[in-house]
């Protein structure tokens, strides 16, 4: 139950990374309104020589983002990182990263949380290298628990800043397959080690604050 708390609470934490955030002005107010729904996932397999181990870890969000009244700005995108190494020679291959935002056709993802679909392509940075190179990823979500639920919320009071905050949300522990390919190589052949499909929103009100 621990480790499902703290997951909750990451990703909570990452689909908020991708709004922005505007704090009121001092002696003034501001809210901060945000829902979405995500996947967080974990591949890793190791090729046919038994020396090359590839990670790919992926988080992907469509959600909107509210800072004041008002319909709110729709945004989505993908973080994606990819790790190799060669445990023959113990040496790193690639360790690349990337963000890219996503149409609003690229990821769908079903209301009760059991399944998700993404098609995109992210433009990643390679460190070993010095070089970038464009993945194609082809995936699919299918739920393989129940629907877990979280609510928390928090309170703030020091000199006239005072703040309220709260979340809720949903995930469901999920299985990810498909094809994350780079040139002609797909570095996701086996099923995900870990996944997750989640949705959540939350709200931040500041009363007085600099």
């Amino acid at each position: 139950m621990k480790s499902t708390v703290q997951l909750f609470s990451i990703l909570i934490l990452a689909m908020a990374a991708f709004g922005q955030y505007t704090t009121a002005k001092s002696g003034g107010g501001g809210a901060f309104k945000f829902k979405g729904l995500s996947t967080d996932t974990f591949f890793s397999s190791t090729d046919p020589t038994g020396c090359i181990n590839t990670d790919v870890s992926m988080f992907a969000s469509e959600q909107i983002v509210r800072n004041q009244p008002g319909q709110g700005t729709p945004s989505s995108g993908l973080t994606l990182y990819i790790y190799q190494y060669n445990v023959c020679t113990n040496e790193q291959v690639l360790a690349a990263s990337g963000f890219a935002p996503l149409s609003d056709t690229a990821l769908q993802i079903s209301g009760n949380l059991d399944s998700a679909v993404l098609n995109a392509t992210a433009n990643v940075f390679d460190e070993v290298s010095g070089s970038s190179f464009d993945v194609t990823l082809a995936l699919a979500w299918s739920g393989t628990s129940s629907l877990g639920r979280q609510m928390a919320q928090f309170q703030y009071s020091f000199g006239g800043c005072k703040t309220k905050s709260h979340s809720d949300g949903a995930f469901r522990f999920a299985e990810a397959t498909g094809s994350v390919i780079a040139g002609q190589v797909n570095l996701t052949p086996a099923p995900s080690v870990t996944s997750t499909i989640f949705s959540g929103k939350s709200g931040t009100v500041e009363i007085g604050c600099g």
